[in-house]
């Protein structure tokens, strides 16, 4: 046996149940574990060199082979085996398939899905994968027939496969999908994909329809459901956090990198903590509805991966964790992490005596004036939007600090002036259009205070707070967006105020001024609103009739896509069709479809001329030993040299359909990219319909009906 009990007088293992050591290099986050016999726990990690980990602490080795063969991809070694896979593994996944109760090993790679079955030493089966395999779930699909799905997450797609590897439903999405969970994400009874991917965005599907999205501040790396309809994230800025029904409890942010994240029961209450397993070593577990840390160890080497396995057979799960350098610790519900020493108490309490005896002293020398007052406000300048904060006459801002998602790098910001000022300005600059909360810590005080006073306040700014409103675009030289056609037409059927009301909403607009319908003159009972992209200076027209046809006239497809989806949240819409044309888009989308075309043909006529060659060179590789064996040096030596040739010919070959296959991925990667912003154009069903007409030119490698498909969903 690999592995030992420790007891409870062993130093730093005390609270371990058990520990063992792999000694091999575990690859970071790919770790899992499974039931590959249908009883037994065994454990899944990837090591360099493209190979996969098993290891099996309770396997009985079976019976030598009579004739000294071995057969299947595992090579077994006492408790250990290793399944070579001969490519980057970017992905690693357990599951049962069909009615079999022992769990299948999934193994993704950037081309191809392996399912392979660790009992029977046998593929289940062996499946190309054109968008790579970045993640991979098991589980029932609410809106599918199967009982048990496996669901792929690619280059900016998603695809599930049944029990076979035949495929069931494909749909786009914005970028990489790097993870994914499978729950009751509504509480309607049926589960949900919860997806995470590499634009920062977090979403939940059903069926082709997106039920509930989020935007991020980095690429959300894992995905785990808690109890009930919680669900636990982390992004690769080092936070980590929980949601529940669609809204965020709380999260925290380190310095260091989040590797993995479990759901379990460490303390022994019944319910399920949030385990985490950081870069540093650390693993920490965390009540899902507070964040307050109830569980800490430190491991030797950085974490490669955290699981819920078996592995002592107690009828129990236990949590397991995995460093980079193979050691392995096991933890049993009710582990409970070393007691501080006596004297940390104290000292703690000392220590906080004497900050208050110090600020009570500060007090009493500098009071603080409490009549001072702090004016805040937002607007649109210099091509940002601006905070300014200003104190009350005779006091100043000496410092400020601001925290705001995804605004700052690191997201937060400090300024503090040489001198003392009566106001500063903070510019903030939103990647994305969504909400940000703007949390701001000021202190103010008089001239050369010790004592300073401190003001916490939080604003919001607007969905489309980098659009400043512009009353006549012909200021602007060289831009006639008006005569300009392209942009998005729907029919919402709402009055124009309702709209101004919503624009009002999601801009930021000088004070005590709103957008307003005009009651009389030229324009009554109609809407006309002109906004500038403050990132790229582009132009947009909003315009909308008497009888609520809202036509936006615009280049940026992406904020077309984004204002689709916010007025129809806003009006509570559920189905909105659109008829949209981006000329521009339409040709890159027709260029990519003839490329895509191209280089198809060009990797089918690559095998072809590999399969030749690799004929060649086995025909070749006979001739040359019969001359070794008959002895004839002049026959080997001629029959070596064309070896050479024949090598040196299947090494450019291969360079050249790698490189082809790289331009095949980003051609695929720009198709998907499109079609997703095809669908942002649309909600509901019509976004559903969309893609799948744009995936069905693709397939028929039409270039008309994809451009339709794009105009009219």
């Amino acid at each position: 046996m690999l592995y030992k009990t420790y007891s409870c007088s062993q130093g730093s293992f005390k609270m371990a149940a058990f520990s063992l050591q792999l000694e091999r290099k575990i690859e970071t986050a790919l770790v899992t574990s499974g039931k590959f016999d249908g009883s037994h726990a065994c454990l899944v990690a990837a090591t360099s060199g493209g190979n996969v980990l098993v290891h099996s602490p309770h396997r009985r080795a079976p019976p030598d082979p009579v004739d000294g063969s071995a057969s299947g991809r595992l090579a077994w070694t006492g408790e250990l085996a290793e399944l070579r896979i001969g490519k980057q593994v970017t992905a690693l996944y357990t599951g049962r398939l069909g009615e079999d109760e022992r769990d299948v090993l999934m193994v993704g790679t950037p081309t191809h899905l392996l399912a392979y079955n660790v009992e029977d030493n046998a593929d289940v089966f062996y499946k190309e994968m054109s968008d790579g395999v970045y993640s991979i779930a098991v589980g029932k699909l609410g809106w599918l027939t199967e009982q048990r799905v496996v669901v792929i997450g690619g280059n900016c797609s998603v695809t599930v496969l049944n029990s076979s590897g035949v495929e069931v439903f494909w749909t786009v999405t914005g970028d990489v999908v790097v993870s994914l969970a499978i729950f009751d994400f509504d509480g309607d009874g049926s589960n949900e994909l919860v997806l995470g991917t590499a634009d920062f965005e977090v979403c939940a599907l059903k069926g082709d329809s997106i039920a509930w999205e989020v935007k991020e501040t980095a690429p959300v790396t894992d995905l785990i459901h808690l109890a009930g309809r919680q669900f636990g994230y982390t992004v690769g800025n080092g936070t980590v956090g929980v949601y529940e029904i669609g809204q965020r409890l709380w999260r925290v942010k380190s310095k260091y990198r989040v590797v993995a994240i479990r759901g379990y029961d460490i303390n022994g209450d019944g319910n399920e903590e949030l385990i985490t397993g950081w870069s540093s070593g650390k693993v920490d577990a965390r009540i899902p509805a507070t964040g307050e840390v109830v569980f800490r160890v430190q491991m030797n080497a950085s974490v490669a991966g955290i699981v819920r396995a078996d592995y002592r057979c107690t009828g129990r799960p236990d949590l397991v964790a995995i460093s980079t350098t193979g050691e392995v610790r096991g933890y049993g519900t009710g582990a409970m992490p070393e007691s501080s020493e006596p004297g940390d108490k104290v000292r703690e309490l000392l220590a906080k005596k004497q900050a208050l005896v110090s600020e009570l002293r500060h007090r009493a020398a500098n009071p603080i004036h409490f009549g001072s007052r702090l004016a805040v406000s937002i607007s649109c300048n210099n091509g940002a939007a601006n905070l300014a904060l200003a104190a009350a006459p005779g006091l100043f801002v000496h410092c400020a600090i601001v925290f705001a998602e995804g605004v700052f790098e690191g997201e937060t910001f400090v300024t503090r002036p040489s001198r003392p000022s009566g106001q500063i300005d903070i510019e903030l600059r939103p990647p994305k259009d969504v909400p940000v909360d703007v949390h701001v810590k000021v202190c103010v005080g008089p001239m050369g205070a010790d004592l300073l006073q401190v003001y916490e306040l939080t604003r919001q700014l607007p969905r489309f707070c980098m659009y400043e409103r512009i009353q006549h675009f012909e200021e602007y030289p060289g831009v006639d967006i008006s005569s300009q056609n392209c942009g998005v037409t729907v029919e919402v059927a709402e009055r124009p105020q309702r709209l101004a009301i919503w624009l009002s909403q999601n801009l930021i607009l000088p004070e005590d001024t709103e957008i307003e319908v005009p009651e009389n003159g030229p324009g009554t009972g109609s809407l006309s609103v002109c906004l500038r992209g403050l990132r790229d200076g582009k132009i947009h027209l909003f315009e909308v009739s008497a009888t609520g046809k809202l036509s936006l006239r615009t280049e940026d497809s992406n904020f077309a896509g984004e204002v689709i989806h916010s007025l129809a949240a806003y009006l509570g819409l559920c189905e909105l069709t659109t008829e949209a044309n981006f000329p521009a888009e339409e040709e890159r989308m027709t260029e990519a479809l003839e490329r895509l075309e191209g280089l198809r043909e060009t990797e089918s006529r690559l095998r072809a001329g590999e399969a030749r060659g690799a004929a060649l060179l086995r025909n070749l590789l006979v001739r040359t030993e019969d001359a070794r064996i008959l002895g004839d040096a002049a026959s080997a030596k001629t029959r070596l040299s064309q070896l050479r040739s024949v090598n040196s010919d299947l090494i450019r070959e291969h360079e050249i359909g790698a490189n082809s296959y790289a331009d095949l991925v980003r051609t695929l990667r720009e198709l998907n990219a499109a079609i997703q912003r095809v669908a942002r154009l649309r909600v509901g069903k019509a976004a559903a319909n969309a893609v799948a007409k744009c995936r069905m030119a693709i397939h028929d490698g039409d270039p008309r009906a994809l451009v339709l498909a794009a105009r009219l969903g």
